[in-house]
């Protein structure tokens, strides 16, 4: 009899270990749930640069979101995207958009115009790079069905319709390094085709016009992946 006593006993304590443990190991994945939840934010709709959280910059995190307009003054060019949880959720419809400045890059009149007919109403993607109290400046690209996606700083600089800034942040970030880099060259090519503002800066001569015309000629011989590996 006491046997059977101290065995339901046994069996009783065993229990309440096991479910005292079994709350403890969901209390611990919870709280990581949880922490993993506050730390990515997918329910989220950034409307300022102020809810963007300070980890998402020092990590890079892409965020996406809809340009609803180009917002031009005599400053800066500023995209205002409706911004994308990575989740969706029931949001009210609001008129508050996320400010967007595109980083290092100067943006021409032509090039405000040209962003209002190619990234109007459309998807992008963003990496914050910098914030400020107006707006969260980003390297932004737009995605394209079976392309790669168009960096819009970069094209921008291309075309002779922005300029690089500098002198621009000093982070030495892989990735800001890298865009960094892709503006100069852009620029670069910009000056050498007279695209855009360049082309009034400095005015074309006749040994530009022959070099340009040579060239021309020898890109209407060569694949599209020749020319684009030369960078003509």
């Amino acid at each position: 009899f006491y046997c059977f006593i101290f065995s339901v006993d046994l069996h009783f304590v065993l229990a309440i270990y096991l479910s005292f443990f079994q709350l403890i190991t969901y209390g611990i994945a919870s709280a990581g749930l949880f922490a993993a939840l506050y730390k990515i934010r997918p329910f989220a709709k950034f409307m300022k640069p102020s809810d963007v959280p300070l980890h998402f910059l020092q990590s890079r995190v892409p965020l996406q979101g809809t340009v609803r307009h180009v917002e031009p003054s005599s400053t800066r060019v500023l995209l205002m995207v409706d911004h994308r949880p990575l989740l969706p959720f029931l949001h009210l419809n609001s008129k508050t958009y996320l400010p967007v400045k595109i980083g290092g890059v100067n943006i021409t009149g032509n090039g405000v115009s040209w962003l209002q007919t190619v990234l109007n109403e459309k998807l992008v993607t963003f990496v914050p790079v910098v914030k400020e109290k107006e707006y969260l400046e980003c390297v932004v690209a737009m995605p394209q069905k079976d392309q790669d996606s168009l960096e819009i700083g970069e094209e921008l600089v291309k075309l002779g319709l922005a300029t690089v800034h500098e002198p621009w942040i000093k982070l030495k970030d892989k990735q800001v390094l890298a865009y960094k880099k892709s503006l100069a060259n852009a620029q670069k090519w910009a000056v050498r085709r007279r695209n855009g503002y360049w082309h009034f800066v400095k005015q074309p001569t006749v040994l530009w016009k022959t070099q340009m015309f040579v060239i021309d000629k020898i890109k209407s011989l060569l694949p599209t992946i020749v020319v684009k590996r030369l960078d003509l």
